[in-house]
């Protein structure tokens, strides 16, 4: 009942009936493509996100609207209250396997796993969520290899960290963290009968992670990406003191999005939960999650991978979410286990609750960025004429070749973008895609076209507002009309577009 409890809470935390009738925004445009593609065009379709995330849409039941494919990351954060909760009747039971606190931290750190701040307000359709729920898994089976050591645990953990790693591209640190608490804990307890099943699980995790990444995962570090996140990289240029204190910064500002109150009190939580972990026998997992920080730090000065940026750590930021929990939990009990002190354990664990989840609650409620691409395409599809030209800018070209109701073509991508194929509407002239992102010439030079073809009329679908401010100030003699939900319709204020116009306005503004 507390596991189903908990899977009702995580769900109904981000509001199912928002996520599944809100419009997909770019980035989520170009993962739903992948529905309208043929099978053997899922490695052009996939790049930053794990193909068998891309694989794993296709499963979705064709039952409710268009957004049904958000089910998918909603049924992952579900998962993670139910991994959450697994670990934390295993860090309970105690190393003897006492489970007579087994209850306080699950019910603990199930809750943490349900409400992390973090996750709630990313359930978009990207791998966030699988990434979380990856992470704790793989958790709860390090803790399984500490509890009861054999070649079967040990196998178990390696596998499914394989396996995650099809599904999130954070499985190869947590797993490789895991390892590494436990050599280090059977080097330091001289227990060298395992060193024998560690090497080999070691060598073949490597192989089997080198071989996914080069086959299935590479094509994801594109050049523009990397120019994307240069940002969050960390670097050495001004200095060791300089690149200390950015590290400090940005750590201090994740452990402030936990949902745990301000930095240093989900420092000190955190602090409680490792010391918790390595009390209840599992010292290899204690030694994890600080392993893990420091893999991020390191890969942040590599360039390979955004320091503690919110989308791509939120895998870490559940790890350290529940660890929070665990510790939580300790300090309850420890004010259970005496008479005195048990109502202000109590009263604290009141305290806490009415401090916390109101946060929790307005983190699920999270706007899901971008326009309204549907709601423009339904627009077009009920008022333009037949033949009428329709201008999708970048940040809606890969939302609008799902949304639009004939089937698009995906070919390799011509310019630099984070993905490597773009939609286009082959023996569609009408259809103009501009396909340059940030390019205010080519949103202009494909609505002059555009009103060209419909005589000086033609329906402009945006993505961000950005681009359709933009347009208003490059394309003079334009006329834009627009309202909420509705696509804007673009007219030559002199009536149709003809090239002598570009001509005459050109010379106005050279003069």
């Amino acid at each position: 009942m507390v596991a189903l409890g908990l899977t009702v809470l995580a769900v109904a935390l981000r509001d199912p009936r928002y996520l599944l009738t809100r419009s997909f925004w770019l980035d989520e445009g170009w993962v739903v493509d992948s529905v309208r593609a043929p099978l053997h065009q899922l490695d052009l379709l996939t790049s930053s996100t794990p193909i068998g995330w891309t694989l794993l849409l296709r499963l979705v039941p064709p039952v409710g609207g268009p957004e049904r494919y958000r089910l998918l990351p909603l049924a992952f954060a579900a998962a993670c209250a139910l991994a959450a909760w697994w670990l934390g009747r295993l860090v309970g039971g105690g190393p003897g396997g006492r489970a007579s606190w087994a209850w306080l931290y699950g019910l603990c750190c199930g809750l943490a796993g349900a409400a992390s701040a973090a996750v709630l307000s990313h359930t978009w359709l990207k791998q966030y969520t699988a990434e979380a729920f990856v992470a704790l898994v793989l958790a709860v089976l390090l803790a399984r290899v500490e509890r009861a050591w054999s070649w079967r645990s040990l196998a178990a953990f390696a596998a499914a960290g394989v396996a995650g790693f099809l599904v999130s591209n954070t499985a190869p640190l947590v797993a490789a963290a895991g390892m590494g608490g436990l050599w280090l804990t059977s080097l330091a307890g001289r227990r060298w009968s395992r060193l024998p099943a560690l090497a080999a699980t070691t060598a073949g995790l490597a192989l089997a992670d080198g071989v996914l990444y080069q086959v299935l995962a590479s094509n994801g570090s594109t050049l523009p990406l990397r120019r994307y996140w240069r940002l969050r990289y960390l670097s050495l240029d001004d200095g060791v003191g300089a690149a200390a204190q950015l590290v400090w910064q940005r750590l201090v500002a994740e452990l402030g999005s936990l949902g745990w109150g301000p930095w240093w009190l989900a420092l000190a939580l955190i602090g409680v939960g490792l010391v918790t972990l390595w009390r209840a026998g599992l010292p290899a997992l204690a030694l994890a999650v600080p392993a893990v920080a420091a893999e991020l730090v390191v890969l942040g000065f590599a360039g390979a991978y955004p320091f503690l940026e919110p989308r791509t750590v939120i895998f870490y930021s559940a790890l350290l979410t529940v660890t929070a929990a665990a510790g939580l939990a300790t300090l309850v009990r420890l004010g259970l286990g005496h008479r005195v002190a048990a109502p202000v354990a109590v009263a604290g664990a009141v305290l806490v609750a009415l401090l916390l989840v109101p946060g929790w609650v307005r983190a699920g409620r999270g706007d899901i960025p971008g326009e309204d691409v549907e709601a423009q395409v339904a627009d077009v599809l009920a008022r333009s004429r037949p033949g009428d030209p329709v201008l999708v800018t970048f940040a809606a070209t890969f939302s609008f070749a799902y949304y639009w109701p004939d089937r698009p073509t995906f070919v390799p991508s011509t310019v630099n973008t984070g993905v490597g194929f773009m939609p286009s509407f082959p023996g569609r002239p009408e259809l103009l895609m501009v396909h340059q992102p940030r390019s205010p010439r080519a949103m202009v030079d494909g609505l002059e076209r555009g009103l060209r073809l419909g005589r000086g009329r033609v329906w402009v679908v945006t993505g961000s507002p950005d681009e359709l401010a933009t347009l208003r100030r490059r394309a003079e003699g334009v006329r834009f009309t627009t309202r909420p939900g509705r696509a804007t319709l673009a007219v030559a204020a002199g009536g149709p577009w003809l090239p002598s116009q570009r001509e005459s306005q050109g010379r106005k503004r050279d003069s």
